[in-house]
């Protein structure tokens, strides 16, 4: 079923890449989102619902300061 919020198109699989990208930019271990996303195949998440979000990029930034001051 699609809903029309604004001029966006949404429908419910929408959920699925938000949960798929809240769970990655928050550090959880690929193959852990594989598993809570039905995937067979570890491909099929990082291809589909693994994005290198701006994020991503600061938090590597941030585990490599922290790496650096200890």
């Amino acid at each position: 079923m699609h809903y029309e919020l604004g001029n966006v198109l949404f429908h419910a699989h929408c959920l699925r890449h938000t949960h798929g990208m809240i769970l990655a930019e928050g550090g959880v271990n690929p193959k852990t989102v594989m598993k809570r996303l039905g995937h067979k195949d570890i491909k099929t998440t990082l291809q589909t619902y693994t994005f290198n979000t701006e994020t991503m990029q600061q938090k590597a930034v941030d585990v490599f300061e922290q790496s650096l001051q200890a």
